[in-house]
């Protein structure tokens, strides 16, 4: 299995013309996202150039360093599927092109030269490396099949098949080359329909998930924080400082209890930070459900939705943390 993982990974720089290789690759991906991470770190964390905090800092550098880790091992692939999607787009013209060079007489090497001269983006130069080839002697069967080797496109590969078996059987290829473009333009029609009919699902999803709730959840910490912080000056303000504090999982009210007396202001000060790691949490959770559900819903695959993720969970943090700022300076914090 992780053979075959890495196989395809080669594949994708490949066809995006990386010609490295994908152990050197992932190594420079994993080195320079964890030098970001830290360099984030050391400004925020450290330096403290913009002054967000401990927890806010560390949670930025590790979701800056988890965004472009995910970024750099993607991007080949994303390159690749956005590779593949321009040269289907542009095949039902290509073959009509070519239909009408063999009606009008022209051979099937003369329509291939007729497209290696026209604009039809990545699908022109691989048009022209199935030439070179027929010109250094390759067979056409040959040729073809290493151009659908090379774009490693479903649709290109029936395509090569059926031209082939077409040629073999001694068919019409301009018929055929007609029918296959009409077939491939109506599956893009098709899934341009697909993708229309779910775009107002997806921007709810995108909206909700990633946008809305973490301005409402740092809303509501700025709000939390503020009264924290009145009741801690009105305790602190008391003659003698009398009650009972209430342990919870994440602050123990006997680690508060000092010889000189209660530390009120360091007990509400945990609270404050278990409330915003678990409002953080459920951002987290909230980012990445979004995540599935879009990729399920704009891809048909769950397996996409590991591209979304880390992006998802780097916007819903920032819009959670400066809903917080700009709402805690309302308060005059």
């Amino acid at each position: 299995m992780i053979r075959n993982a890495w196989l395809t990974y080669k594949e994708y720089l490949r066809e995006i013309h990386f010609f490295i290789s994908p152990t050197k690759w992932l190594i420079i991906s994993i080195v320079l996202s964890i030098c970001l991470g830290i360099v984030a770190w050391l400004l925020l964390g450290e330096f403290e150039v913009i002054k967000i905090g401990k927890i806010h800092a560390a949670i930025i550098s590790f979701l800056l360093f988890i965004a472009v880790i995910d970024l750099m091992i993607t991007y080949p692939y994303l390159m690749s599927v956005r590779r593949i999607a321009k040269m289907e787009e542009f095949l039902p013209d290509a073959f009509r092109q070519m239909a009408d060079t063999l009606k009008a007489g022209g051979t099937f090497e003369y329509a291939l030269r007729t497209v290696s001269s026209a604009e039809y983006g990545p699908l022109t130069y691989e048009i022209a490396l199935v030439l070179r080839r027929l010109e250094e002697g390759e067979n056409l069967s040959n040729a073809l099949k290493n151009f659908a080797y090379n774009v490693n496109s479903r649709v290109i590969k029936r395509a090569v098949d059926i031209i082939l078996d077409s040629i073999s059987a001694g068919a019409s290829l301009a018929d055929i080359l007609d029918e296959i473009a009409d077939d491939v333009r109506a599956t893009h029609r098709i899934t341009r329909e697909r993708k229309s009919s779910t775009t107002m699902q997806v921007l709810f999803m995108v909206v909700a998930g990633v946008l809305v709730a973490p301005l409402i959840l740092g809303l509501i910490t700025s709000i939390v924080n503020f009264l924290l912080t009145q009741t801690i000056k009105a305790v602190s303000a008391m003659p003698t400082q009398v009650g009972s504090l209430d342990s919870s999982f994440f602050c123990n009210a006997n680690h508060f209890i000092t010889p000189t007396g209660v530390d009120y202001k360091g007990y509400w000060g945990c609270v404050s930070n278990a409330l915003m790691i678990l409002l953080i949490a459920y951002i987290i959770i909230e980012a990445t459900a979004a995540s599935f559900m879009v990729a399920m819903i704009r891809d048909g695959t769950i397996s996409k939705s590991f591209i979304y993720i880390p992006f998802f969970l780097f916007i819903a943090y920032l819009i959670y943390y400066l809903s917080f700022v700009l709402t805690s300076l309302f308060f005059g914090r």
